[in-house]
């Protein structure tokens, strides 16, 4: 958010993991601007129109996203079959960004997410920027692994997710 200080209130897409070909790529540490992303409202989570587009791929309210719901409709939510995000020609793609600093250069052709609700409502999305074209059939494949990404992920889902030093 620039200079400005975020509330704590604030929903955040955190970086907890990364791994690519360049060594930068597999220190979350050392990601430039992709760290922490700030989601303050509706508005601001249309102007990153790759989050946006996750989102409603996945088929998840922005609502839930961004604040935190009721238990009843929460558990609805968690026990949805989630779609995948899906761009199947990143070159030139509205919504994936840094088309020059990163899609071109590191010649991604394809983005794949999929994830979906933890208890307690934090969203999970698991985002693969691949070299290799990946045709929708594949794509859709990927919708049970958010199954069981989010048993993998739930016990590490409550309390602080980083010790401090």
């Amino acid at each position: 958010m620039g200079c400005h200080s975020v509330p704590s209130r604030v929903q955040c897409l955190v970086l907890l993991a990364t791994a690519g070909t360049m060594p930068e790529w597999n220190d979350r540490r050392l990601s430039r601007g992709h760290r922490a992303i700030p989601l303050p409202t509706v508005a601001a989570m249309g102007r990153t129109p790759m989050i946006s587009q996750l989102v409603k791929q996945l088929g998840i309210d922005v609502d839930v996203v961004l604040r935190p719901v009721e238990s009843s409709i929460l558990v609805e939510v968690e026990q949805r079959a989630y779609n995948v995000f899906h761009v199947q020609k990143a070159r030139g793609s509205e919504f994936i960004p840094a088309q020059d600093d990163f899609v071109i250069p590191h010649g991604v052709r394809s983005v794949l997410g999929f994830g979906g609700i933890l208890t307690g409502g934090s969203m999970f999305a698991i985002i693969l920027f691949s070299s290799t074209p990946i045709p929708r059939q594949t794509a859709d494949l990927f919708k049970t692994i958010a199954a069981s990404v989010k048993v993998a992920v739930t016990p590490f889902s409550r309390g602080p997710i980083f010790a401090s030093p």
